[in-house]
């Protein structure tokens, strides 16, 4: 796993690590839309643990009508995978992969979502299963079109850090 801290064999730390999650993410929110703009930020607050990459980042992620913020560290004191998703009238908070919490006009519901089916229960075996059967839906949120504005996103949050500007797509 040295590759994952090696600057030119990854090309980030946490930026590239979990960035990538959430552009994938704000990518199939909006349907697949490639963003107007990215601006990025990168911290190094464990120089000793990861001497060579960021372990801190936050990309803001900007479409016309919405603004992604994806969190990218490896400094959390306990492991985080939510979500939260904020409308006119209220919003989504997934807790983890079982946990979600719907807030409109007021009312709050809590609900456990329904286990995925197989393959896409297991990384593995989704992986597997997608060499086998390429995926052909465009829009599925492992399809190339989404991972190709994903690494554009990543690239831009890259350029936004180096050149410390807004990045215009």
């Amino acid at each position: 796993m040295s590759w994952l801290t090696d600057p030119v064999l990854n090309g980030a730390g946490a930026l590239n690590d979990f960035g990538c999650y959430g552009a994938d993410l704000m990518t199939w929110l909006m349907k697949g839309q490639r963003p107007i703009a990215v601006t990025a930020i990168a911290r190094h607050y464990k120089p000793t643990v990861y001497p060579k990459v960021e372990d801190d980042a936050t990309i803001l992620v900007e479409y016309a009508n919405a603004t992604g913020q994806i969190e990218a560290s490896w400094n959390w004191p306990f492991s985080i995978k939510d979500m939260e998703i904020f409308g006119a009238k209220g919003y989504i908070h997934a807790f983890d992969k079982d946990s979600v919490e719907i807030k409109v006009n007021n009312r709050v519901r809590g609900y456990k979502a329904a286990p995925l089916v197989a393959p896409a229960d297991a990384p593995v075996a989704y992986f597997t299963s997608a060499l086998a059967n390429p995926l052909r839906h465009p829009d599925d949120r492992s399809s190339l079109k989404y991972n190709m504005i994903v690494m554009q996103i990543l690239d831009a949050a890259k350029r936004s850090i180096k050149e410390g500007k807004r990045i215009v797509l």
